[in-house]
């Protein structure tokens, strides 16, 4: 049986699919088996930031109960695992209310990328979910709708909510840590930094972690994972000396 996690937006742009990806990765460096749902059936992403191929099956054909969960799940040369959704046409959209009882049949974790706002599906992927991660932006546009949608997280009874705070810079009219958690009445549970080399992975369809693996990014994603699994992490000494050769 699986543990799911989503990972949920009120606003496009933050970083979503990105941050799916790549968390997904920071499981499996910790041992984890894990598999990243691409549950935007309207306009997935997951797959082709991936450099997946146009793939014969999908979340759709499992949906619709064409086929099993198990045979839906597609291997990325890093050995990351997903499950990705059609991009025809056809086969735009699809009933989630069974998105919980298909999604069990898995063993680990499951990480599900929603699509942004709070539509219908994202109410399915929130009630499917174990655990919530609303993942925002450290401006105030960013926060107001992750703000939206932590209250409808609660209003469908799940309890283990955490704010990600994304693309952070450190820029003074950037929105703090703590001003965000008392905005948000939820804990943050990690900021990832604003990092070029996540341009240049997703360019080369890979997560940051496996090409820079010393870059801030990939230490934030660390950080994050050790926290959630309730571990210690050190990250490596001498990083300044190591990121000049993590390029």
């Amino acid at each position: 049986m699986s543990e799911i996690i989503s990972v949920v937006s009120g606003k496009g742009g933050v970083g979503k699919t990105t941050f799916s990806i790549n968390f997904a990765a920071a499981l499996k460096e910790f041992g984890k088996e894990v598999i990243v749902v691409d549950a935007d059936t309207y306009n997935p992403n997951v797959g082709l930031r991936l450099g997946l191929p146009t793939l014969a099956v999908s979340l759709q054909d499992v949906l619709n109960g064409e086929v099993k969960v198990h045979h839906s799940v597609f291997m990325h040369p890093t050995g990351l695992k997903v499950i990705p959704a059609s991009v025809s046409f056809d086969k735009m959209g699809s009933n989630l209310s069974k998105l919980r009882d298909v999604l069990l049949e898995l063993e680990g974790t499951v990480i599900i990328d929603s699509p942004p706002g709070l539509n219908d599906d994202v109410k399915a992927i929130i009630k499917a979910s174990d655990i919530v991660f609303v993942i925002t932006n450290p401006e105030h546009a960013a926060v107001i709708d992750a703000i939206k949608t932590i209250k409808l997280a609660k209003s469908l009874g799940k309890n283990r909510i955490y704010v990600i705070v994304n693309r952070v810079t450190g820029d003074a009219y950037e929105l703090t840590t703590d001003e965000i958690e008392l905005l948000c009445e939820t804990p943050v549970l990690a900021s990832i930094s604003e990092d070029q080399n996540i341009r240049k992975a997703n360019f080369e369809n890979i997560p940051v972690i496996y090409r820079n693996p010393y870059s801030k990014a990939s230490i934030d994603l660390r950080f994050l994972t050790s926290r959630l699994l309730g571990i210690e992490y050190k990250p490596p000494p001498f990083l300044f000396l190591r990121r000049l050769f993590d390029r």
